[in-house]
């Protein structure tokens, strides 16, 4: 018998302006499952600043925009732009993934490491 397939409610990116800056540039990635689990995908110099963010702060609120520590950070809905193409699953977050990146390369320049054939896809190499 197959596992049933976790969904994916929302995609987000993570816009940060920095303190005494007036632009918002996308530092990370958020793909939210139904249950309500996030994962991250960000420059290794800003995951835990990010992380902290997510775990500080409700998604309401981050979508509306919130300040930490003099950043202001929102997150910035992505989900319908990719639910035509995708079953938003689980399984299909490298793919959505890959389709932000292309959207946009210098901004997401970030996320080109998780598809360099020479690393691993993980958050955490040994």
């Amino acid at each position: 018998m197959r596992k049933k397939p976790t969904f994916l409610s929302k995609v987000y990116s993570l816009q940060v302006e920095e303190p005494n800056d007036y632009y918002f540039k996308p530092e990370g990635v958020v793909f939210v499952d139904e249950k309500g689990n996030y994962t991250l995908y960000a420059a290794d110099s800003r995951h835990n600043f990010l992380r902290s963010i997510l775990q500080k702060f409700p998604e309401r609120d981050l979508e509306q925009g919130v300040s930490f520590k003099e950043h202001q950070v929102k997150a910035v809905d992505l989900t319908d732009l990719y639910e035509p193409y995708f079953e938003m699953i689980v399984d299909e977050i490298l793919s959505i993934l890959h389709r932000v990146y292309k959207s946009s390369p210098r901004q997401y320049f970030f996320l080109e490491k998780f598809f360099d054939p020479k690393r691993v896809n993980q958050q955490f190499v040994p």
